[in-house]
């Protein structure tokens, strides 16, 4: 018993958890065979049960859904701008050689 959390609350918490996981990827898979769709519909039913899938991860662990909202402005003022950086850096050697 750690924290007055038995360990077999821990294992049924995160059975449930798994199940939760692969029943949203098995109706995906489902959904993206049995229905003839293009690209865009496949990309659609994918990106759509993997934000419900973080969805009950992160309510499952404690966590609001909107830290994902806060990651995601974290990532775009910090990390993007040096990845664009980058590659801008790698365009202006490529335009250099070709001179």
């Amino acid at each position: 018993m750690v924290n007055g959390v038995a360990f077999g609350d821990w294992i049924m918490h995160y059975l449930v958890i798994g199940l939760i996981v692969a029943l949203v990827i098995s109706i995906a898979f489902f959904m993206i065979r049995s229905l003839d769709l293009n690209a865009l519909g496949k990309y659609s039913i994918i990106g759509f049960s993997s934000i419900i899938v973080v969805f009950f991860l992160l309510q499952s662990f404690g966590y609001n859904f909107f830290i994902v909202f806060s990651f995601i402005e974290w990532s775009t003022k910090f990390v993007l701008p040096w990845i664009v950086l980058y590659w801008l850096i790698r365009a202006i050697k490529i335009v250099e050689k070709r001179r």
